[in-house]
């Protein structure tokens, strides 16, 4: 029997995203969030729109998506209730939240320079996508949000998770443990629960071949939507992180 319930946030389970951005100066700033998804090589990102990552992506316009495995769990705990902005908006204060500038050294992570945007990298991320914004809009009729599409440019994968050959390699999802955020409350992956027909067919024999960031048709170098500035990307987008 199912029962009609409302309940203050619906995280049914997404992976956690760590997302790399620039301070007016100069600084990097992380903001650990896990209201994210993607379709080709484009990412929806849900942000509160009281954040420093959000004023960041607005003036900036770029960032990275870094996604931790489990194995930085403790590492993306020990950002919780923090935020770049000072001073800290009263409601996020009232939650528990606290000024802290220096996001790389209270979470134990190191920055890694980016090829094709400013922010830095995190280096003990597997997943590293550099991505500038597209769009962003107001989200959401009873939250506080911003809604941000993001181009990925350039995909960066820890050497460990690749599968196929080099001209197409892609990550073999057995290998692939991301850390997954379910109510507020993080959760690993176990093993593989149903054979998949979906993995099978021939969208996924398509999918191998590989797309790239610059399959919608927009030619490299083009300026986006949103008047973010000119860049030229070489056709292979994935490379391996050593």
């Amino acid at each position: 029997m199912h029962k009609t319930i409302e309940p203050t946030i619906l995280y049914f389970g997404t992976p956690v995203a760590l997302i790399s951005t620039l301070n007016e100066d100069g600084s990097p700033n992380i903001a650990p969030m896990s209201s994210a998804w993607w379709l080709g090589w484009s990412c929806m990102l849900g942000l509160g729109s009281m954040g420093k990552t959000s004023d960041n992506l607005i003036r900036t316009r770029e960032c990275v998506i870094n996604l931790p495995s489990q194995e930085q769990v403790t590492n993306v705990d020990c950002l919780a209730l923090t935020t770049g902005k000072n001073p800290v908006p009263e409601k996020k204060l009232s939650w528990g939240y606290r000024c802290e500038p220096d996001k790389f050294g209270i979470a134990g992570l190191t920055p890694m320079r980016s090829l094709d945007v400013a922010p830095p990298r995190i280096a003990e991320c597997p997943v590293q996508m550099e991505g500038i914004v597209h769009e962003w809009h107001s989200f959401g009729k009873n939250v506080s949000a911003n809604a941000f599409e993001i181009h990925v440019v350039r995909l960066h994968v820890e050497e460990s998770l690749l599968t196929g050959d080099d001209s197409h390699p892609h990550i073999d999802p057995k290998k692939w443990r991301p850390l997954i955020m379910s109510f507020c409350r993080f959760f690993g992956v176990g093993g593989e629960v149903h054979p998949s027909r979906l993995a099978e067919s021939a969208f996924m024999n398509f999918a191998k071949k590989g797309t790239g960031a610059n399959s919608s048709g927009q030619r490299s170098g083009t300026t986006p939507p949103g008047g973010t500035r000119s860049r030229k990307f070489p056709h292979s987008r994935v490379r391996a992180i050593h």
